[in-house]
């Protein structure tokens, strides 16, 4: 890939993820309208009505309402706390003045000696204007539209009771109005909408909740998964390895990212919860992709690159030479291409990164390493060794990453106008409060970073060992062999005609013991005819004459008689 494509795919996307930043966070369920309590369209309430609000105490909290024998006061739950203990005797806060409940429920506490019965008033509106006529002329005058009117019959228990009072669901802001019949002056004004853990969802039978499954879970996680899988493969196709953290440092790093990227796209808790369908189902994709690229390797083999270290010694012969007396090594993973160049590659993302776009650490001298030794059953697939008087033992640079942006002239200057109208997009997003800052700033610096970013290749070098080092070594072992430990050619001599000498007594003893059995036991069963000579196995190179006994069990010479 050149690095004119390179930039035109990281532009394209670099727009397309500032262009479609508005939108993040905005994806929820369809949700559906439920009301509790008596409801009914009333138009009956003015806009001056509606927006009175009961008398405020001047040491109270807002949400305190006070009588001459009673007082009355709404607490609420938080709704970027979506685990609180909503409806707790000790729990809730003040209803805070020209606040927006999140929450479908609003509680009403009060003290009271006796159970009481009661009615709660709740009034939805909305603020909207209408064209009167006014002479001659017509004017917009302010009104409350879309009123609904509901009421709520509750019991208020002996002692301190908290009494929720059920809201419909909404999903835009409205305007609240709500009373207690028979203490007018316990009055509360506020706004309502629905949090989006409190939306509701459209399942009613196991068919709606098997569609839910598959279009909120399934269905993101097949496609997902093919476009992970191909991609996975299509990058270890060029990388031929993976990045090599290994299964753990993965896990912990996409679960870590997407708790962060999650807090970062979505304005609160609620709405996470609420979209965690899509979140789990790319983090399921991303496992997917993980295991791909942590598994499966194409022409990877473990290499040991030894140096040896040399010392000033007595040869055989009795001159200076060498001996090795230490040794260095270092284990490198090789990729060997099908055009028969070799690679050397090292964990990292980065390094991972420029591989799939083509860059390697390719090992230059690669047909003068003929010292290569293939392994057996080893933790290695083959050795190479080194030339004793080389610097270091491999010189290798990684392959990596540059920040450097295209020149700024006639031929880039398209690309540069598309990013300026990204940035466009995106500033004119956060400035209408269409997106917030932090997942567009985000977006930006991630856009940058991959537009200006350039792959490079890396550097690997070794100094070979001569040629004749394998046969050397083997013919070393050999000789080895045959003198065991001696150090000088006259000691080897010794040890070489000790050997030959011990071989023929071998065959001596072979050829005694053969004659021994075919003369005394096939022809000479009575032990009448003379032995054959036996060789000693500790006696020197002089035969000792051996004697057997004549018929009268005295000794004979074996000689001949004079007569």
């Amino acid at each position: 890939m050149t690095r004119t494509s390179i930039a035109s795919v990281a532009v394209l996307a670099f727009v397309a993820l500032l262009v479609t930043a508005p939108i993040v966070g905005v994806v929820s369920t369809a949700a559906g309208q439920s009301s509790a309590g008596n409801a009914s369209e009333d138009s009956e309430y003015t806009l001056s009505e509606l927006k009175q609000d009961g008398p405020h105490q001047g040491n109270a909290p807002p949400s305190v309402r006070m009588g001459d024998s009673r007082s009355f006061w709404l607490v609420h739950w938080p709704a970027n706390n979506p685990f609180a203990d909503v409806g707790s005797v000790e729990g809730g806060e003040y209803l805070p003045e020209d606040h927006t409940l999140g929450r479908n429920v609003i509680h009403i506490r009060t003290w009271t000696y006796e159970d009481l019965q009661k009615t709660v008033h709740v009034v939805y509106w909305e603020k909207g204007t209408q064209t009167v006529q006014q002479g001659n002329t017509t004017v917009e005058e302010p009104v409350a539209k879309n009123v609904t009117h509901v009421t709520h019959d509750v019991t208020f228990d002996r002692g301190r009771p908290t009494v929720p009072i059920d809201l419909r669901t909404h999903d835009e802001p409205v305007q609240v109005t709500m009373w207690i019949e028979g203490y007018e002056w316990a009055r509360w004004t506020f706004q309502h909408k629905s949090i989006a853990t409190t939306q509701s969802v459209d399942i009613n039978s196991a068919g709606d909740y098997l569609t839910s499954v598959i279009l909120d879970f399934l269905l993101w996680i097949v496609v997902g998964g093919f476009i992970a899988g191909s991609g996975c493969k299509r990058a270890l196709d060029e990388a031929h390895s993976g990045p090599g953290y290994g299964y753990e440092p993965w896990f912990l790093g996409l679960t870590i990212a997407t708790g962060l990227g999650s807090l970062l796209f979505y304005e609160s808790l609620a709405d996470l919860v609420v979209n965690a369908q899509y979140v789990l189902a790319l983090y399921v994709v991303g496992i997917l992709a993980i295991v791909m690229l942590e598994t499966y390797t194409t022409n990877v083999s473990k290499a040991l690159f030894l140096r040896p270290t040399l010392e000033h010694a007595e040869s055989p012969t009795g001159d200076d030479a060498f001996d090795v007396i230490d040794a260095e090594a270092r284990e490198e993973k090789i990729v060997r291409a099908p055009d028969g160049t070799v690679s050397v590659i090292t964990p990292g993302l980065f390094p991972f990164l420029a591989r799939v776009f083509g860059k390697s650490a390719r090992l230059e001298n690669v047909e003068q390493l003929r010292t290569r030794v293939p392994l057996g059953e080893s933790k290695w697939d083959e050795l190479f060794v080194v030339d004793p008087e080389a610097d270091e033992l491999i010189h290798y640079s990684q392959e990596g990453w540059e920040l450097e942006f295209p020149p700024f002239n006639r031929e880039y200057a398209p690309t540069y106008g598309l990013v300026g109208v990204a940035l466009a997009i995106g500033a004119g997003a956060v400035h209408y409060g269409v997106a917030g800052f932090w997942p567009v700033a985000a977006v930006t610096a991630a856009g940058l970073l991959t537009w200006g970013a350039t792959p490079v290749d890396g550097v690997a070098g070794v100094d070979p060992a001569p040629v004749h080092l394998r046969s050397a070594f083997g013919t070393m072992l050999q000789f080895a062999e045959d003198v065991d430990d001696a150090k000088r050619f006259d000691e080897v001599k010794e040890q070489l005609d000790s050997e030959r000498v011990q071989k023929q007594r071998d065959v001596d003893r072979e050829v005694a013991d053969h004659d021994r059995t075919l003369v005394e036991e096939m022809l000479d069963p009575d032990a009448e005819v003379p032995a054959a000579v036996d060789v000693d196995d500790y006696a020197d190179d002089e035969v000792t004459d051996h004697r057997r006994t004549n018929g009268n069990g005295e000794l004979s010479d074996g000689g001949a008689d004079d007569d």
